[in-house]
């Protein structure tokens, strides 16, 4: 600032807030409070009166364009159409660029004034007319507590000829991750059309976020420090109990699905619980000593610090107790999970006299991305969750 103070985003309280420091550091006043974070930092205006940032505190699944006085008064929403909001502010700070969208909108975007957050020109309004060739299943967003109280936010997608009186199968996507939500109120692209197809052949589609995954401050994320798995699992379990008391639900037909992180929750998943029939696991982390240091010891501590922390959040040392039907996916150029993250967890499994199938990509990264290869893999997932979740 012009007089030497300055502006600190900190995670003190447990959420990300703007702070006041004067220039020898010690804090004026916190700017802005409250159990919702700040996820984007856009700056302050020229005549250092507004602080303008994107935040999750009109929802949790959503994301808007907000300003503060640098007092800590006079909070603004200047984004109001629900859904997320990728926000670009001008340097003048008195236009911002906004792609929008919401769970059944592709993004669309549109220039609008910081004054009052008024429309001053549609950019791209990008009215997708295919989608509307297509019977999409509106997406139910709910809310799911845990067994101790933590609200999980959840998302179900039903099949568009919904039967309240039949009992459906369910497929549970996952990704499980520290601080990254799946449940969001924006277009999420291929993953939500193949969500649909899934619904389309008569399976229920539900997304559920554990507390670490919730985006519901750092705070949130703080119980799976030094062990990874266990709370998670018990998260999504407590999740599958509510699913499994609604009438329509088949609970003895769940599978689950993830890549990466959520490759991972799968894997922990069915070696440490019986309420899956089947898994679909893609770029997994087998065993967290593979895996980066700059996550991983974020999250785990160094290995020689926490070796049983470690043993136990590989799944790998409990192959031998999977249970249900596992498809294994890896890419051999995925510089990101190493595929000996896949071999090693496909070792063991052979060790322990574990039926599985496994696919591999030679050509492909971190997720399969060449359209005819995308092709190939949604194939061969939805032809595996069809055998083992609908006969």
């Amino acid at each position: 600032m012009k007089d030497g103070s300055f502006l600190w985003l900190s995670e003190r309280s447990g959420w990300r807030h703007f702070y006041h420091h004067r220039p020898d550091g010690t804090l004026i006043k916190p700017i802005t409070q409250g159990e919702w974070e700040i996820r984007h930092a856009h700056g302050v205006d020229r005549a250092g009166t507004w602080v303008y940032f994107t935040s999750t505190a009109h929802s949790p699944i959503g994301l808007d364009l907000y300003r503060v006085r640098l007092d800590g008064t006079d909070l603004q929403r200047l984004s109001t159409t629900l859904g997320r909001h990728k926000v670009f502010v001008n340097p003048a700070h008195t236009l911002y660029l906004d792609s929008w969208s919401d769970i059944m909108t592709p993004p669309q975007v549109r220039v609008h004034s910081t004054a009052r957050g008024e429309l001053v020109r549609v950019v791209d309004a990008n009215h997708v007319r295919a989608l509307n060739e297509y019977q999409l299943s509106t997406p139910e967003l709910m809310q799911v507590k845990t067994r101790d109280g933590f609200v999980m936010e959840a998302m179900m997608i039903k099949p568009p000829n919904f039967d309240p009186s039949r009992r459906y199968p369910v497929y549970q996507f996952t990704y499980g991750g520290p601080h990254s939500q799946q449940v969001v109120n924006a277009w999420t692209g291929a993953d939500f059309l193949y969500h649909q197809l899934l619904a389309q052949r008569g399976i229920i589609v539900w997304i559920c976020d554990n507390r670490t995954a919730s985006g519901k401050g750092i705070k949130s994320a703080w119980p799976l420090y030094r062990n990874f798995g266990e709370i998670e699992l018990r998260d999504i379990e407590d999740g599958l109990a509510w699913l499994k008391r609604q009438p329509y639900v088949n609970g003895s037909r769940i599978g689950i699905a993830g890549i990466s992180f959520g490759g991972f929750m799968t894997l922990y998943a069915m070696t440490h619980s019986r309420s899956f029939v089947m898994g679909i696991a893609e770029g997994a982390v087998s065993d967290w000593r593979n895996y980066d240091t700059i996550y991983t010891e974020r999250y785990m501590g160094l290995p020689g610090d926490n070796p049983d922390g470690y043993r136990r959040s590989s799944p790998r040392f409990n192959a031998a107790n999977l249970s249900g039907e596992l498809l294994l996916i890896h890419s051999l150029l995925d510089d990101n999970v190493h595929p000996q993250n896949a071999n090693q967890f496909a070792y063991e499994l052979q060790r322990s006299g574990m039926p599985f199938r496994m696919m591999n990509y030679p050509k492909s990264a971190h997720g399969v991305n060449d359209p005819q290869l995308s092709v190939h893999l949604r194939r061969l997932m939805l032809d595996f969750t069809a055998q083992n979740l609908l006969r």
